[in-house]
């Protein structure tokens, strides 16, 4: 079917499409625009690239997330195969997917927006766009939370910081705190701002640079709840250590993690952040 595919005139491949579609036959549908694909890439890419943008933009808001992740997916692959230039109209395709993706995509959805995004993100830093794969990661970062949300917060978080938006941050942070117990909460947030810290750290004076940051989004975690951090040892360990290491005091730093070392106990995730950045 595929080769015959191949050989059959456009307009009748597009009139097949509207048909499967109808018919909801999206397998089918998909394979049509994998052949559009492979017809007009090598002589028109960018009218080849646009065929997988409008079938993913068929296929997602139908429900069909296996077959228009393919579709994403042979974008991203191909843009990298063919060392696609960098341009405004191959960075909207990416955009325009990315959007695409369905609100209701769980696990698979959030696992395909992945893959998509670290190949996209690929082909930026081939052309030196950090700041371009940046804004990929803020929006996987989103995406996560609000497929999966408890599940897969860790990963989202992870995401937030790759796009180092201090929003989406403390957007995780809030979220998992209102889903967790009230005693959680102190450390949801220390786990959250030392773990960004040493994402973003590779030296003390990184760590000095970066407290002031953790600060900040102790700040912004308390504007967006409308209230103050709870005052537990555990918040007062933070704060601590935060303003231990904007003066760059690694001797103060582990005076501290002794000294709160029997709450610090309570949690083995904050144990090991805290004693990476000891470490670091």
């Amino acid at each position: 079917a595929r080769a015959l595919e191949e050989t059959m005139p456009v307009d009748r491949i597009a009139k097949k499409l509207q048909d499967c579609v109808e018919r909801e036959d999206y397998y089918q549908a998909q394979q049509l625009c994998l052949s559009l694909y492979s017809r007009h890439k090598r002589k028109d890419a960018a009218r080849a690239f646009d065929v997988l943008v409008s079938g993913v933009k068929l296929l997602f808001p139908r429900g069909d997330v296996t077959a228009a992740s393919e579709l994403a997916l042979t974008l991203s692959r191909g843009y990298l195969e063919a060392k696609v230039e960098f341009s405004p109209g191959n960075l909207s395709r990416i955009h325009d997917i990315l959007d695409a993706y369905p609100e209701d995509g769980g696990k698979a959805g959030a696992q395909s927006f992945e893959k998509f995004v670290e190949q996209a993100a690929k082909w930026c830093y081939g052309h030196d766009r950090g700041t371009e794969a940046k804004v990929f990661f803020e929006k996987l970062g989103r995406y996560t939370l609000r497929c999966i949300g408890d599940e897969y917060a860790g990963k989202a978080l992870l995401h937030s910081m790759r796009g180092n938006n201090l929003s989406d941050i403390v957007t995780v942070m809030t979220t998992t705190a209102s889903r967790a117990r009230p005693d959680e909460e102190d450390y949801i947030i220390a786990r959250v701002v030392l773990r960004f810290l040493n994402f973003r750290s590779r030296s003390l004076a990184d760590l000095q640079a970066y407290a002031r940051v953790g600060t900040a989004l102790i700040d912004m975690y308390e504007k967006q709840t409308g209230r103050a951090v709870p005052e537990t040892p555990v918040t007062h360990f933070l704060r601590l250590t935060l303003e231990a290491l904007t003066i760059s005091s690694a001797g103060l730093v582990a005076g501290l993690r002794e000294k709160y070392s029997l709450a610090l106990g309570q949690d083995p995730a904050l144990v090991r952040e805290a004693d990476q950045v000891l470490a670091t």
